[in-house]
């Protein structure tokens, strides 16, 4: 059996009266974008692989698709290509809110050794005076056995800024393309004048 066919399907929440004892939360600032231009982004829980640098594969694997609570989502990342598999995860949608720009979701079944592990993605806007805003990811799990926490922060830190200097470089792009769009439908109007035969 493959590691998509071996999870289950479970949503639940993360229990609000458990001490966990690994929590944390790693924070990336995005000035070149606004939180609703990066919410736009990466509200899609299904679209993992279009901005996190080390998960190209991210779809559907069981329930009804995004942003529908208890959807599932099968993630892999990039194979680290010393024969190790690549890593791994099916991860369940919990609550996904376009108003407050969040989702929460657990994960499942993985190959990386965790055990419970609920996490939150958020995009809010950057705490004045500093422009655009900040993509944040919390997390409460237990630990992993043979890792320390650092690593665990290190390795959310890493993929956050990733995904942040996606998010940036795909605002700037759209902006920067966004004038001479206009500019070719200004010209097109214009042609479309001269070539009118109205008197």
């Amino acid at each position: 059996m493959d590691a998509e066919a071996s999870a289950g399907v479970a949503v639940a929440a993360a229990p609000q009266s458990k001490a966990w004892e690994w929590e944390g939360r790693v924070v990336s600032a995005v000035p070149a974008a606004t939180a609703d231009e990066a919410w736009a982004l990466l509200s899609d829980f299904l679209a993992f692989h279009r901005w996190h640098p080390r998960v190209p594969i991210c779809r559907l694997a069981s329930g009804a698709a995004a942003p529908a609570a208890g959807c599932m989502r099968y993630c892999e990342g990039t194979p680290p290509g010393d024969g190790t598999p690549a890593d791994w995860a099916h991860e369940t949608l919990l609550e996904h809110d376009q108003a407050r720009r969040f989702f929460r979701y657990e994960m499942n079944d993985n190959n990386m050794g965790f055990g419970a592990f609920f996490a939150a993605f958020r995009v809010v806007p950057a705490p004045a005076p500093a422009a655009g805003c900040e993509l944040r990811w919390e997390f409460q799990c237990e630990p992993v056995r043979g890792t320390p926490k650092e690593a665990l922060v290190a390795r959310l830190q890493a993929g956050l800024d990733g995904m942040a200097a996606r998010v940036r470089e795909h605002v700037l792009s759209a902006r920067a393309a966004a004038p001479s769009v206009a500019a070719g439908l200004e010209a097109a109007d214009e042609l479309r004048l001269d070539n009118s035969i109205a008197v």
